[in-house]
């Protein structure tokens, strides 16, 4: 999957709620849910209301990042 296609496909979500699950190393787990912020050319912006987080578009790619829409 090209990460310019995922960015195309994400800019039609921005500013949309969204649930992160995040699999980290020793099979954790991290889950919450933000907004959708900003798109840059290999990151994007999620806002959690109290803190702003940042992945890449290969994140998504390695399924390391799984995004859901609400």
């Amino acid at each position: 999957m090209n990460p310019y296609v995922i960015r195309d496909n994400l800019f039609k979500h921005k500013g949309e709620r969204v649930q992160v699950k995040v699999y980290g190393m020793r099979n954790k787990t991290d889950s919450f849910i933000g907004v959708l912020e900003d798109l840059y050319p290999k990151i994007f912006t999620i806002n959690t209301g109290n803190s702003i987080r940042t992945f890449s578009y290969s994140e998504l790619i390695s399924k390391e990042v799984v995004l859901s829409f609400i």
